[in-house]
């Protein structure tokens, strides 16, 4: 069931009191688990917050770019309300923890896939809108969303794997390899070097504190490459 003493633990950073807990408990019930237990699972409620959130971000960015045009205000929001940043939000604010899991979804690492943790995110903000209003919502966002639309360190949010994906099948039907070169460091503190290849020639090569991370940071040295040929 709910981890209500976490929910409140995270909601209090926020200074957020919540007294229902219905709306949470479908928002942390992945299909998965709903299936194993009989109950309705986060995906409708998953819809209200993805619209919720890209409202707040729309008007975020409309009040504090006064001088950005349309094209530009659509790529913004886009860049900061996509699966990979609404992950990282999820895990800064631990809803990752919170969520119910099937079995099988558990044991296959679910718990840190980045489209469920996404959907995660979403269905939290639209239980944390029918439960307490747009207010407390804005709450959140302001502490976990918009300080990095300001900072614009959007370099964290791009999918680098994505972008290079689609430049590779405009010119080629051949698939990428990410390949790992070695592993440094301690257990604790490791440090990963990746290389992506295609059709057997190196494109790039990054280092990361995870496969993932140096996964993409050999993506972003690949198109970098590209991008100066």
């Amino acid at each position: 069931m709910l981890n209500k003493k976490m929910l409140n633990e995270i909601l209090e950073k926020y200074d957020i009191k919540v007294q229902e807990y219905d709306q949470f408990l479908l928002a942390m019930t992945h299909s998965s688990y709903a299936n194993e237990h009989n109950l309705k699972s986060n995906e409708r409620i998953e819809f209200l917050g993805d619209a919720v959130l890209g409202f707040l971000v729309a008007r975020y960015i409309y009040d504090n770019f006064p001088e950005m045009p349309e094209g530009k205000m659509s790529k913004l929001r886009a860049t900061y309300v996509c699966e990979n940043a609404n992950a990282k939000y999820a895990q800064e604010l631990k809803i990752d923890k919170l969520l119910l899991l099937g079995h099988g979804e558990e044991i296959s690492g679910g718990r840190s896939k980045e489209a469920v943790i996404n959907d995660a995110f979403e269905s939290f903000l639209g239980a944390l809108y029918l439960t307490n209003g747009l207010s407390d919502v804005k709450k959140v966002l302001e502490k976990v969303v918009f300080p990095h639309i300001k900072a614009n360190d959007q370099v964290e949010f791009i999918d680098y794997k994505s972008i290079l994906q689609e430049y590779v099948q405009a010119e080629t039907r051949s698939a990428l390899t990410y390949v790992l070169i070695k592993k440094e460091g301690t257990s604790n503190e490791p440090t990963f070097t990746m290389s992506v290849y295609l059709d057997g020639i190196i494109l790039g090569t990054g280092k990361g504190r995870s496969k993932k991370d140096a996964s993409q940071a050999a993506a972003k040295d690949a198109l970098s490459k590209a991008a100066h040929k």
